[in-house]
């Protein structure tokens, strides 16, 4: 069924698609077609598709990976919270601003309730005002999680999100650069450091190294250049030729390499726009209603404590 062996589910308000847009034809061995008008229809109609029985307890193999994408207000969190429910599965954060502590409001973390009707991970463990997270470091946790909780014969369910830290869990797409140390007590981030200087000049140093990346990268985005020149300087090979790589590999296509877990059941939830809007708005309402701007207004506080006291040294 294609060299990416996926298993999505079909549904008329849940219309599934990849979220890399391959280009290989049909997608997986199983899909099922249900009314998703409701949110528990939806639920058994994924319950289904994901096809885990009794018998296949124990089968790491077997056991899918489930993954729900889609905008926000579309319903991922609910159907998250449902699936995990009825799989007996744990859910995987993939949203780029909850992995933060505090902020709980504007990031529209799932509420303790529902934290503890089903096992969520990667939410609320990295300090906003402390720590340069990125894709790398959530990729890395995120992975150990997901394998321990197939260890354990459960089923895991990434939720998101932020799609760029869902490929980065799905697919080899990836570069290791790892930093560089300064002395005992700290490090230097390359990317951050050379993020710094001028965009045209960083692009023009890029070009020299690795004009294939070049070409694709305008000199004004300044963070994917600084990325690819951090590749090269730490590794001594350009960022183009780990992309090549990575796509030579066995699996691996033109978007990026093949994929790290073999049976993902990937659900892109779609809702009307005009039911979405309606949502979004009520969103905010309740947002403001729940203390957004206490919230807000706490976290500027706390950046501006922190800023003055790194300028007192």
């Amino acid at each position: 069924m294609g060299t990416y062996s996926h298993r999505l589910l079909l549904a008329s308000s849940y219309r599934v698609r990849d979220p890399r847009r391959r280009t290989d034809g049909c997608y997986g061995d199983s899909c099922s077609c249900a009314s998703a008008d409701a949110p528990n229809m939806a639920a058994a109609a994924a319950a289904r598709a994901v096809s885990v029985g009794p018998g296949l307890r124990g089968l790491q193999g077997t056991l899918p990976l489930v993954v729900i994408l889609g905008a926000t207000g579309t319903g991922k969190s609910t159907l998250a919270l449902q699936l995990g429910q009825r799989l007996g599965g744990e859910i995987v954060s993939a949203d780029s601003m909850q992995v933060y502590e505090g902020l709980d409001i504007i990031t529209n973390k799932v509420s303790a309730r529902e934290q503890r009707m089903c096992q969520h991970h990667m939410i609320s463990f990295v300090d906003p005002l402390v720590t340069n997270y990125t894709v790398v470091d959530f990729r890395n946790k995120a992975t150990a999680l997901i394998e321990d909780i197939f260890a354990r014969d459960k089923i895991p369910i990434v939720v998101g999100g932020t799609n760029y830290y869902i490929e980065a869990l799905l697919w080899k797409v990836l570069v290791n650069a790892k930093p560089q140390e300064m002395d005992t007590e700290k490090v230097i981030d390359r990317k951050v450091e050379l993020e710094k200087e001028d965009g045209h000049v960083l692009h023009k140093r890029l070009s020299q190294v690795d004009p294939e990346r070049a070409a694709k990268l305008h000199p004004h985005d300044k963070r994917k250049v600084a990325r690819s020149l951090q590749v090269f300087e730490e590794t001594g090979i350009s960022h183009s030729e780990f992309l090549h790589r990575q796509q030579a590999e066995e699996g691996g296509g033109p978007l990026g390499g093949p994929l790290k877990f073999p049976n993902p059941c990937i659900l892109w939830l779609h809702t009307d726009q005009t039911v979405l809007d309606e949502r979004l708005d009520k969103r905010v309402d309740d947002m403001l209603a729940a203390g957004l701007l206490d919230e807000l207004r706490d976290f500027h506080r706390r950046y501006n404590q922190k800023k003055v006291a790194e300028n007192r040294y």
